[in-house]
């Protein structure tokens, strides 16, 4: 560096060199010209500082992303820094074709790097730029004076594992023939990633070296060994490339997103208990601006795409109409649906006048059919209810709910449905004529002393007739009435794991019992995954 503190082109050559930057290397560079320090002609001396240090048989290239609007390679200009755009003026560079990950390279790899982007459904695949210098055993990434978020190749491994919080998006360009084409691009990297956490897995692997080029901390790394390495990671843990700030909304939302990818290879259909998250409709997908709070929104979250509604939500959505409107826009922007819709009617309420319990039961129904649901959930009866009485009872809510809906009767201690003994015969009972269904709860079984794999699995034949199974965990009596899944006496892990052995194609719905709130569901929601990693 001269005295002055003024960067020549030698200067930096040199710096390259020590870096390890040698002749007939493929580069690709993201830069910051400030980062480095003042250089002796600016833009145009580095880049000739880096033909210089690759030498006549090295290919350089650079990114050349456009912006938003329609995409013409000769005129839109590069947004990702002054060097690529002086870089996309420089006699003899060409440009790629796309209209979102366009990139300019000079040298004998130009073509190969460059030429046919556009023929490909992805942005950052195997065809793209970035993709093809991955397979070239001399290629690097240089990344001058900026960090790993700005490495546009750690996209790619991405696209090779096909992480689920890809999406497709729709970009504008103007054709040979100057005409404006759209074309949609699969797999599309989405917002904020946190590929700075990336480096120690990237310096681990050896194919990073760190120096100084000018004043800038600067990066030289082998594009190969870091997607390979990237894609390592990527496969233990999906969400590597993403922070751990609970307010990155851009963070939760691809996490959520994780989550559901995982849950969807289950034959069963996951859900949540809505009551517990909220009292009131209008708060289901709302929250103050920015933040996770409403409750299908936590739902949505950790990956699950329905809930069951319980029943003071259900007699909402009776005396109000407009609330099911609201309920049914919230489902549709988040693309949820409804597993199960309560009657409406307490215990006691259950056994109140037979028209007015028909009535109730018909207006829940008729709420469930307009979610596109089969599943009608009815109250236990009250402690000192006769098994016959109960019996009569249901039978009368299957008549009232119509043919097309299963009414769900859930084991509930201090019932006449309390024991899987008692279940059975109830179902045993109306199983014939009536399309009846089971919710089974091993928390409850645990709470009245049964072992519900042990015992309540083996000893009935609840299993032909439940349609939800609840991830809820509990203890014998005496002990804590409702736990975490995998802290309780309530065989959660077992009862799982043999109706996934079965194929069970219901609901799996989690529900904390006494506990409530958006943070409690994240702790449940939790403890199921990692119940299902060992089911």
């Amino acid at each position: 560096m001269a005295e002055t503190g003024t960067l020549t082109k030698q200067d930096i050559v040199n710096d390259l060199r020590r870096l390890g930057v040698g002749p007939g290397m493929t580069l690709m560079v993201h830069s910051s010209l400030s980062a480095i320090g003042h250089v002796e002609g600016g833009a145009q001396t580095l880049i000739e500082a880096l033909l210089e240090a690759i030498g006549p048989e090295g290919t350089l290239a650079m990114p050349a992303m456009p912006g938003a609007g329609i995409f013409d390679p000769e005129s839109s200009p590069s947004t990702v820094g002054s060097v690529t755009e002086a870089f996309r003026h420089y006699p003899g560079v060409m440009r790629s074709f796309h209209p979102t990950h366009s990139a300019c390279a000079i040298g004998p790899r130009a073509q190969f790097l460059l030429e046919d982007t556009l023929d490909h459904p992805t942005a950052i695949g195997a065809e793209s730029p970035w993709g093809r210098l991955s397979r070239l055993t001399d290629a690097h990434v240089l990344l001058l004076g900026v960090d790993q978020d700005r490495n546009t190749l750690l996209h790619y491994p991405e696209e090779i594992v096909r992480a689920p919080y890809l999406s497709t998006i729709e970009r504008r360009f103007r054709a040979e023939d100057g005409s404006v084409e759209t074309r949609s691009f699969e797999l599309f990297p989405g917002p904020h990633r946190d590929f700075i956490g990336l480096e120690p897995i990237i310096m681990v692997s050896g194919a990073m070296r760190l120096g100084k080029v000018g004043r800038a901390l600067s990066r030289l790394m082998h594009a190969m060994t870091t997607v390979d390495a990237v894609v390592e990671a990527l496969r233990k843990d999906p969400a590597a490339v993403l922070c751990d700030n609970p307010d990155c909304d851009d963070c939760v939302m691809q996490r959520a997103k994780i989550k559901a990818h995982t849950l969807s290879r289950y034959d069963f259909t996951a859900s949540a208990l809505l009551d517990e998250l909220i009292e009131d409709l209008r708060d289901a997908a709302s929250g103050p601006a920015g933040q996770h709070a409403g409750g299908l929104q936590a739902v949505w979250n950790e990956g699950i795409r329905a809930v069951e509604l319980g029943p003071a939500l259900t007699r909402q959505l009776i005396d109000d109409p407009q609330a099911t409107a609201g309920l049914a826009a919230d489902l549709s922007g988040l693309e949820m649906t409804i597993s199960c819709v309560h009657c409406g009617l307490t215990a006691q309420e259950l056994f109140a006048d037979e028209p007015t319990v028909g009535r109730c039961v018909s207006d829940a129904a008729e709420i469930a059919r307009s979610f596109d649901c089969e599943l009608l959930k009815v109250a236990a009866p009250p402690q000192g209810t006769s098994r016959e009485e109960s019996i009569a009872r249901l039978r009368a809510v299957c008549g009232a709910a119509g043919d097309d809906m299963t009414v769900v009767f859930e084991n509930m201690p201090g019932s006449p449905w309390d024991s899987g003994e008692a279940c059975d015969r109830v179902l045993q009972a109306l199983a014939e004529d009536c399309n009846i269904g089971f919710a089974f709860n091993p928390a409850h079984f645990a709470n009245v002393g049964e072992k519900p794999f042990l015992g309540t699995w083996r000893a009935t034949k609840l299993k032909r007739h439940t349609r939800i199974v609840y991830a809820t965990d509990g203890c014998f009596p005496g002990r804590a009435k409702y736990t975490l899944p995998l802290q309780g006496n309530a065989e959660v892990k077992e009862v799982i794991s043999i109706f996934r052995c079965r194929s069970f194609d219901g609901f799996v719905t989690l529900k904390m019992g006494d506990r409530t709130g958006p943070a409690e569901f994240q702790r449940q929601a939790a403890a199921f995954r990692r119940l299902l990693e060992t089911s």
